[in-house]
């Protein structure tokens, strides 16, 4: 037998015949079968029946007989994973199809384990990862299938879910994804995700990768509505910061957002003002990323609640208006802070490890005409 005749003896395939009537939901072709080989009907990735019916049907789709069916003839498919780890559960949370969840955890609690010996089955099915460590609830609120979340949530509220081979929480992914104004049903339903998910939850992950948490992902949106819920179930996460230091407070003013304004930088603080003291790995605070990008409101919002923040430098002694000197926005905009926030006034004097103050470093950096430069120390005097 030659390598081509091996790799294709290798390959599972379900026959066409099949495949279109579990596509369909056709349970005629399967009451021929012995129930013991249904489990056997394969696809190249190792779908089974039950993950072809569910991945071909319309989103919405209310019709649930066929997964019942074919799990009462066969019970070892559902829990039965492809080569991706994916279970019928997984399949049904990504496609939203919340009525086949229900059935699938009817199922499962009709498959009775004593929970003295361990969690029910329904517990386990619930619980089952696939090879990125994602739950079905990871992949409901991925794809925010919020009527799924809704489902998952209540039936296992005391599980934690845990982050994923990225780090990343079913909450964190929630809190991450963005949809533009065209797709407002879509915003509306991961608001959903996020709201199910903190009020059925008992105990709530808020991890995301490097380091974030599901309140940085709020903060760095502009997603003053969600950061103010996140907080409602956890003030302590202002204070937590990323592998690079940054706090939600950072985020929030690093990423200046349109619509929201300075309103997340207002929730971050009116929780905890010693937000704006946190420094990150070059000992930046969040007022320093603020001027920075020339976020005029974000600097406000800060300065009217922490003014003394100001007074911190960064590693390398620079305070705020150093940073306004050597950047394009800061030295459009930012120079004229002292002029806009009294505050800022004794720092235009203030010497950086090297020396410079603030207009050292604008005369040297600042590549503008010489009159743009007068007319500048004149508004700072």
């Amino acid at each position: 037998m030659n390598s081509s005749d091996q790799q294709m003896n290798s390959i599972t395939y379900m026959e066409p015949k099949l495949y279109k009537a579990a596509a369909k939901g056709n349970i005629n072709p399967f009451n021929d079968r012995l129930t013991t080989s249904l489990n056997e009907l394969l696809t190249p990735k190792k779908n089974t029946i039950l993950h072809v019916y569910l991945e071909n049907q319309r989103r919405g789709s209310k019709s649930t007989d066929f997964v019942g069916q074919i799990i009462d003839k066969c019970p070892q498919l559902l829990l039965q994973a492809n080569t991706k780890g994916e279970t019928p559960l997984h399949f049904a949370a990504r496609y939203g199809h919340s009525n086949a969840v229900k059935v699938l955890i009817d199922r499962a609690k009709k498959l009775a384990i004593d929970p003295e010996n361990g969690p029910a089955e329904e517990k386990n099915m619930l619980r089952m990862t696939n090879e990125e460590q994602d739950t079905a609830l990871h992949v409901a609120a991925r794809n925010i299938q919020a009527q799924v979340v809704e489902i998952l949530t209540k039936e296992d509220p005391e599980f934690s879910y845990s982050a994923n081979v990225h780090g990343e929480t079913p909450l964190y992914i929630a809190a991450n994804m963005r949809f533009n104004w065209r797709f407002k049903r879509h915003e509306e339903n991961r608001k959903k995700v996020i709201d199910e998910i903190l009020s059925n939850c008992k105990s709530v992950e808020y991890c995301g990768s490097h380091g974030r948490t599901a309140l940085h992902a709020a903060a760095m949106h502009g997603d003053h509505e969600t950061a103010r819920k996140i907080l409602k179930s956890d003030a302590s996460l202002t204070r937590r910061t990323d592998d690079d230091g940054w706090s939600p407070l950072h985020y929030a003013a690093f990423f200046p957002n349109l619509l929201s304004g300075s309103l997340t930088v207002k929730v971050l603080l009116e929780h905890d003002v010693s937000a704006a003291y946190i420094v990150d790995s070059e000992k930046r605070t969040a007022l320093h990323l603020a001027v920075v990008r020339g976020n005029v409101a974000a600097v406000g919002a800060i300065m009217k609640t922490c003014p003394a923040c100001c007074e911190l430098v960064d590693s390398g002694g620079r305070n705020v208006l150093h940073y306004a000197a050597i950047t394009l926005r800061g030295a459009l905009s930012a120079m004229s802070f002292p002029r806009l926030i009294p505050k800022f006034d004794k720092l235009i004097y203030e010497k950086d490890n090297n020396g410079n103050t603030p207009l050292h470093l604008f005369a040297a950096f600042g590549s503008y005409p010489q009159k743009l430069l007068l007319e500048i120390i004149l508004i700072v005097f």
